[in-house]
């Protein structure tokens, strides 16, 4: 064979290489697996995410002496670019786009499960501290804006008992709406979507748990208040409404995560723990649930921590949370808040209850009759 041959075939095999390496995959490449599809946070709680495929050993190099002939150029400049977008593994140092992400630091990327367990000893203390400032950012971040009264369109208020969740369609309507809707109707029916009442426990409960089963938030906390009062004609069962609440708040329902932490403060159907009450206290009142940051700053206070107490305060306080401005006031007096800041917090609390405010709102006769809506 002449040396012109010896070359072309030398460089076809080369490429035939490459090929099997990039395209693994679709091939079976004995050298790659499919890996879990799950990224391990700070507390070692998997975390489902989309699957990844990843060599089960780094690649070697074709030789010593170079590339064989073959230009990667390209896919130096390819891995100089992740480098700089820091798409880089931090176990093994792959380079690639579709790394995983740390679920609890956010920071730290990885190829595979592999690399994050072996990484997780070097990595458990940098990510707990990271995942705790991450807390603390949001933890004191304004916290989103009150949804609407879908009928009203004004902001829904702070009292809950001058709001009602809609099984039926799972929404909040404030009870000014749903009394302007019964003075004109003969019967009870949803002012929102027109569903008649249920009539009786059983279709109430059929009629939760459809919603409930299609992962609603609201309706799976709902439930869980059922399940934990024992109402509806469910037994009481308080296991079961502290997973149904957990379940909700990781939905993003704020108010599971509230009552979770009550859960927690009563020891009912969890152990009591005042770590974990706080704890999901916190979730709650980053997910805009101001009675939750209302208890944060009783808790910081009555533990000392003025300067803490008066944040929690101020953003209630501004919020229309009217418990949150009286304590806000305790923390004016003894210097923990200036006076200034106080005076600019007193006027969006103002503006706050002044959007949400309606007359048949705060004279609705329905706060005792929200049980006979369904």
């Amino acid at each position: 064979m002449d040396d012109s041959a010896t070359l072309r075939s030398l460089l076809e095999a080369a490429a035939l290489k490459e090929v099997v390496q990039v395209g693994d995959e679709d091939i079976g490449s004995p050298s790659c697996k499919k890996v879990s599809n799950h990224i391990i946070g700070s507390d070692g709680a998997l975390d489902t995410t989309r699957d990844t495929v990843a060599s089960s050993d780094d690649e070697e190099d074709d030789d010593e002496g170079g590339n064989n002939g073959v230009d990667v150029g390209g896919v130096e400049d390819e891995r100089k670019d992740s480098f700089d977008a820091g798409n880089i593994c931090q176990e093994c140092g792959k380079a690639g786009d579709d790394l995983k992400t740390c679920a609890s630091c956010q920071s730290a990327k990885y190829c595979s499960r592999e690399c994050q367990l072996k990484a997780w000893a070097s990595h458990k203390e940098e990510c707990k501290k990271r995942s705790a400032e991450l807390h603390e950012e949001a933890l004191f971040k304004q916290p989103p804006p009150r949804p609407d009264c879908p009928i009203c369109f004004l902001p829904l208020p702070i009292d809950v008992t001058q709001c009602q969740y809609q099984i039926c369609c799972s929404k909040f309507l404030c009870t000014g709406c749903i009394q302007a809707h019964w003075m004109v109707q003969d019967e009870l029916d949803c002012p929102f979507c027109r569903e008649v009442a249920t009539p009786n426990n059983k279709s109430y409960i059929k009629r939760l748990e459809k919603r409930a089963a299609v992962n609603d938030a609201d309706a799976i906390q709902f439930l869980g208040g059922l399940y934990d009062e024992g109402k509806k004609g469910l037994k009481r069962d308080h296991v079961k409404a502290a997973q149904l609440y957990l379940k909700a708040g990781k939905l993003g329902s704020a108010l599971g995560y509230r009552n979770l932490a009550a859960a927690y403060h009563d020891g009912r159907g969890v152990m009591m723990s005042a770590a974990k009450e706080k704890y999901y206290h916190e979730l709650a009142a980053i997910g805009g649930y101001m009675d939750s940051r209302h208890v944060l700053g009783e808790i910081e206070w009555n533990t000392r921590n003025f300067q803490r107490a008066s944040k929690h305060y101020a953003i209630g306080a501004e919020a229309g949370h009217s418990g949150c401005l009286n304590d806000l006031k305790d923390c004016v007096k003894i210097g923990a808040f200036d006076r200034n800041e106080y005076a600019r917090v007193l006027r969006a609390y103002k503006k706050s209850v002044e959007e949400s405010r309606s007359d048949l709102r705060e004279n609705s006769p329905l706060k005792q009759m929200m049980s006979m809506l369904g």
